[in-house]
């Protein structure tokens, strides 16, 4: 059955028959042929479509989970959607999308319905309710009717919601709305920190805080410098706008927070209590050296006698957050390895090099680069070298066995990813580690196993890769005892003669470990040894259970807390299990030509007794190479970024270091490669920033004669949780560039830019608190918003379960018509045309022709006669004829001379 969205078009046919009937059938084919091409237009814009086979309604339930939202929203909304979900009628289906920044479709609509249990994380610091209204319009399929249920504080970012409310209408679908009132009362907010981005370290310096008030009254105030209170006191507040001033210093060079806390009883919204401003302190050039346990060595003692200002930090409490890496120009990490750092180091110390020009060395031992656990990691991509093993320096190969928990744990999410996805990863990074001389087989455990790649040779790695990343989640917890005999039974299968097992178990939810105290024993005296990667912490319930495992199978226990950091450890697992990433012979070594750049360098090295295996990259400046089977980068660097590295394979002091220990020009080497890795140390250029009206505005100006180096800027942006971009910079004057950008997350927005040799440290600043709690303008602004876009889309506010159910059911058409129509139309034209040439071009009947008032040309033939022509009538002017006469005479002879 054809469906007319506005049969009402059709009218236009009979109306314009009656109107124009003579002129619209002038001959019987080509009246038929108009009165066709009428109808056909009258039918495109009655909007035809065919009737679809499934009646019903679909509703979307639009939830506004943003940082304002009540913490309790989703729990109400979910019981308001169970409670559809129990009365929908046969045919009706009913979907739920979730919003914040942006939305997310948490079920497509779906009878019967059930909410996930498990959804993916959202940014709450925003409300674009206008794309989850739009993103809802596209949940109801052509054809069917439904409706949106919106249930939010009506505060949004999305701007006017005329657009989608159109939008609605046009499409049928009703917009109905539960409005979430906000807690009542008076709000205070801090609305402005203000306080200088850069300063001398140890230099005072003054600051002071907005405080916006509502209404006035007694508050307390306090004045932290990095979390600590450092200040603190009582004022009045006054409504509208007061001010507080501070001073203060900062002894530690980097970034440092200055925030400043009101607290009033019964403030509507403390969320906004707090504001922040980052002041950078400034010192010369500070050197952090990482070395293990912290130790005071000869190359720390060597860069100390350079001049270089050096700290000295063990791994496990080293600096290097990025507020703590801005007080750096060099970090050195000397022989340790990545797991000892702190959480979110890695990824910090990355970011700090290629996006803020940061410089990095990595030297060389027996717990660093691929034994250290660097491959894989988010430091190896900002090195000049890769640590992947190769088959060329295997001599051995292995059978290694991977047991990967697929429990209902590993449905959730970790940083917008599933855990099982990750341990999926973290299996395949071992396999691509592995050679053709390896055997390696894999399985998936819950309560039972499942065998996902039989013992076999690394030969179709790509293959097993992918059968791998395909592992997806069972249910209940890991049955420890069950996967260890499993492995087991493929490592017997194996010819190699080492052997080992890897077991990967969340350390909350390892069950059945069964006669693990005798069965791992046995294996260890067959040849096998037992490692574990843990997931979660030594504070875990079942966490003793996996380091007892890993005791008695003489291997490792690694506990990730982060579980994008497991393909980092599977990979350093099996480098640690191959052990063919430390040379330990006597090697010599050869200066190539690129050292030169770096300084006044010395011609040669002297021999080392070993050195940490690793392979250039395309990109890498080759420095020192080995003179042996492998011509390993000994010393390497490259431009990474905005920042620079380099490596340094053997130990720079320790049992490997051979010659190096009693070599006279160790201190010129490594100060001269600190040095470039420093950076240039161009004429000076005044970085500023500041924040108006949520938008930050950064400026980057030189002096007059320099104005064409910026011409070459190039800059990069840190916006916090997320990766780094471009940014760029606009001329507002011969010597100076800006460049905006509007503040949408919390946390410090960092801007480092390069001019020239030189990389410009732009003062930070920074978003204390979400968009979402912003001093509100008008505290029934939302309810109003909503009513409006209710008002529109012709829906209701506070519905029943009845009233959101309400509305027509039957399908109003599934397939538009109107391109076939539109083409049927076109069609019609083109044979009226194609009628109207041939009419003028050929003979054609009668009952063809156009119309009854004009003939269709025919061949005459005309005969010439020698005859002059009859003279026309002379025309003669009566005496004294005006001008009217003379043209009336003029006719007169033109009708008598048949019109000559």
């Amino acid at each position: 059955m054809i469906h007319l969205q506005h049969p009402e078009a059709l009218a236009v046919v009979p109306l314009v028959v009656l109107v124009l009937r003579t002129r619209l059938w002038p001959r019987p084919l080509v009246g038929t042929l108009r009165v066709l091409l009428l109808a056909a237009g009258a039918l495109l814009l009655a909007q035809p479509s065919w009737r679809g086979v499934d009646d019903g309604r679909d509703i979307v339930l639009v939830v506004d989970r943003s940082a304002s939202m009540p913490a309790d929203v989703e729990q109400k909304a979910r019981e308001f959607a169970n409670e559809l979900a129990a009365a929908l009628p046969p045919g009706d289906r009913l979907g739920v999308l979730t919003f914040g920044r942006r939305p997310e479709i948490v079920a497509a609509p779906q009878a019967p319905f059930a909410w996930p249990a498990q959804e993916r994380p959202l940014d709450q610091d925003g409300s674009d309710l206008g794309a989850a209204i739009t993103a809802a319009l596209a949940l109801v399929p052509a054809g069917r009717h439904g409706s949106v249920l919106v249930v939010s504080d009506g505060e949004h970012t999305s701007g006017s919601l005329d657009v989608p409310a159109r939008a609605a209408a046009r499409a049928g679908v009703r917009i109905d709305a539960m409005h979430v009132a906000t807690p009542p009362g008076f709000d205070c907010a801090v609305v402005d920190v203000q306080a200088p981005g850069t300063i001398g370290r140890g230099e005072p310096f003054a600051a002071s805080a907005v405080v916006v008030a509502e209404q006035p009254g007694p508050a307390q105030w306090r004045l932290r410098l990095d979390g600590e209170v450092v200040q603190q006191g009582e004022f009045e507040l006054q409504r509208g706008r007061n001010v507080v001033q501070f001073r203060a210093a900062l002894d530690e060079p980097g970034e440092h927070e200055v925030a400043v806390e009101v607290v009033r009883p019964q403030d509507a919204r403390t969320e906004n209590d707090r504001a922040t401003a980052i002041v950078r302190a400034l010192a010369p050039a500070r050197i952090l050296c990482i070395t293990p346990g912290g130790r005071d060595d000869r190359l720390t003692q060597a860069l100390r006698a350079a001049g270089f200002e050096i700290a000295i930090s063990a791994p496990a409490t080293a600096p290097v957050s990025l507020a703590e890496l801005t007080g750096c120009r060099v970090v050195v990490l000397e022989d340790v390895a990545a797991g000892q750092l702190p959480n979110g180091a890695l990824a910090a110390l990355a970011q700090w090099v290629r996006d803020l020009g940061g410089g990095l060395l990595m030297t060389g031992g027996k717990s660093s680069f691929g034994v250290g656990g660097w491959h894989r990691s988010a430091v190896e991509d900002v090195l000049p070298v890769t640590m992947e093993i190769r088959e060329e320096q295997r001599k051995f190969g292995l059978a290694l066995a991977i047991a990967l928990d697929c429990s209902g744990s590993m449905q959730a999410f970790a940083g917008g990813e599933r855990k099982m996805t990750l341990a999926n990863r973290g299996a395949a990074s071992a396999i691509e580690l592995l050679s053709p001389i390896d055997d390696v087989a894999v399985l998936s455990v819950d309560t039972a196993p499942e065998v996902v790649v039989e013992m076999q040779s690394v030969t179709a790695k790509d293959e097993l890769v992918e059968r791998v990343r395909s592992i997806d989640v069972g249910g209940g917890g890991i049955y420890v005892g069950t996967a260890l005999h499993a492995a087991a039974e493929q490592l017997a299968k194996a010819p190699q003669q080492t052997k080992h097992l890897v077991l990967f178990a969340d350390a909350a939810d390892a069950e059945e470990p069964d006669d693990y105290r005798t069965f791992v024993p046995q294996l260890v005296a067959s040849g096998i040894t037992v490692s574990v990667i843990g997931l979660g912490s030594t504070k875990d319930s079942d966490a003793a259970l996996l380091v007892e495992i890993a005791n008695l199978g003489k291997g490792r226990c690694q506990f990730v807390a982060d579980a994008k950091d497991l393909p980092r450890v599977f990979a350093e697992e099996t480098i640690q299990v191959a052990r063919s990433s430390v040379v330990e012979q006597p090697t010599v070594l050869g200066v190539q030509p690129a050292l030169a750049t770096l300084g006044d360098m010395p011609d040669a090295l002297p021999q080392v007794l070993g050195y940490s295996l690793a392979w250039a990259r395309p990109r890498a400046e080759l420095d020192v190479a080995t003179l042996d089977e492998h011509k390993a980068p000994f010393v390497a660097h490259w431009h990474i970024g905005l920042g620079r590295s380099a490596v340094f394979l053997g130990e720079a002091d320790g049992a490997l270091a051979g010659g190096l220990l009693g070599w006279d020009r160790y201190t010129d080497f490594f100060a001269t490669l600190t040095r470039w890795l420093a950076g240039g140390q161009g004429r000076a250029a005044f970085p500023s920033a500041r924040v108006d009206g949520g938008v930050a505005v950064f400026g980057l100006e030189v002096e007059p004669d320099r104005a064409a180096e910026l011409d070459t800027l190039r800059a990069m942006l840190s916006p916090p949780d997320e990766p780094a971009r471009e940014l760029g910079f606009e001329r507002v004057a011969p010597g100076r560039v800006e460049a905006r950008v509007a503040l949408l997350r919390t946390g410090t927005w960092r801007v480092a830019a390069q001019l020239g040799d030189t990389t410009v440290a732009l003062p930070p600043v920074s978003l204390p608190y979400s968009p979402e709690f912003r001093l509100r303008a008008d505290a029934r602004g939302g309810e109003r918003e909503l009513r409006g876009l209710v008002r529109q889309a012709g829906g209701s506010m506070e519905p029943s379960v009845q009233q959101v159910l309400a509305g027509e059911r039957e399908s109003t058409g599934a397939i538009d018509l109107g391109p076939f129509v539109a083409w049927a139309l076109v069609g019609l034209l083109l044979a009226e045309i194609a009628i109207r040439r041939l009419q003028v071009m050929l003979p054609v009947p009668r009952w063809l022709r156009w119309s009854r008032g004009r003939s269709v040309p025919v061949p005459v033939v005309v005969e010439v006669v020698d005859k002059p022509p009859e003279p026309p009538p002379e025309v003669q002017a009566p005496d004294g004829a005006t001008g009217e006469g003379l043209l009336d005479a003029l006719a007169r002879a033109k009708r008598r001379g048949g019109g000559r």
